[in-house]
């Protein structure tokens, strides 16, 4: 049990997937041994290999799994707090968002109470390259994750704005982490706007992203930028609740 544990970290932690060779030397395995608990760990989906490369990367179940492990823990409600403060400054949809795999995975919302709004759930997935989230944390993910991900995802036009040229794309990710913060103008949704704000721990790092969404008749893109010191004010907050529940849970 403890050796497939270790597997299993090591595959979640490396920032890109691994062969076997790699799993086999760095939990000390023999490649027969590692084989057998890297089977079992993809009958599980906690992790899933690419018929192509062979390599082991982090599995369906293992994602819902952390998802609901964040959606029960004791930070969550004060996050859901904190958002849902910042909806009712903005008057609009707000989200918390991470990384997951070549799509952003959605650990909170708080919806506006406009009857006219954009409704998905905590746990709904949306595509990387055209939403205000998924560009942000694209933007200041490590240079492999990104590379990896831009390989693999195809850039289909979803809204009228949707950027479809990889060099272009590779500009706006610049860009973003240029300025602090990442634009939505009818990239992902015709006639919405979203603007987006990393959420840093204490060391600095990105582990999420804050954003802010509406339709155009009453949240333009001049709008959404008035409000991206509320939005960081907000992921301030929410990054020292996210390093204060890790440091409490390592005592």
């Amino acid at each position: 049990m403890l050796k497939a544990l270790g597997v299993l970290a090591h595959i979640a932690r490396a920032p890109s997937p691994v062969t076997l060779a790699d799993l086999s030397a760095t939990a000390g395995l023999p490649k027969p041994t590692a084989h057998r608990l890297a089977r079992l760990l993809e009958q599980a989906q906690l992790i899933q290999k690419d018929p192509l490369t062979r390599r082991y990367a982090v599995g369906a179940r293992l994602v819902e799994l952390g998802f609901e492990a964040l959606r029960n823990a004791p930070v969550h409600r004060n996050q859901h707090l904190l958002l849902e403060r910042l909806s009712e400054k903005l008057g609009e949809t707000v989200n918390l968002a991470i990384l997951s795999g070549d799509h952003i995975l959605y650990l909170d919302r708080v919806e506006s109470s406009w009857p006219l709004r954009i409704h998905f759930k905590p746990g709904s997935r949306v595509p990387v390259y055209c939403t205000a989230n998924g560009k942000l944390l694209l933007a200041y993910a490590s240079p492999a994750v990104q590379a990896r991900i831009l390989r693999s995802i195809r850039l289909v036009p979803h809204g009228p704005n949707t950027i479809t040229n990889r060099l272009e794309l590779h500009r706006a990710l610049e860009e973003i982490r240029r300025r602090g913060y990442s634009e939505d103008n009818e990239e992902y949704l015709a006639g919405v706007c979203c603007v987006a704000v990393p959420v840093h721990d204490r060391r600095g790092r990105v582990v999420a992203g804050l954003a802010a969404s509406g339709p155009l008749v009453r949240f333009d893109l001049a709008r959404a930028r008035a409000h991206v010191d509320d939005l960081r004010a907000t992921a301030e907050l929410i990054g020292l609740e996210l390093s204060a529940d890790r440091e409490g849970a390592a005592q």
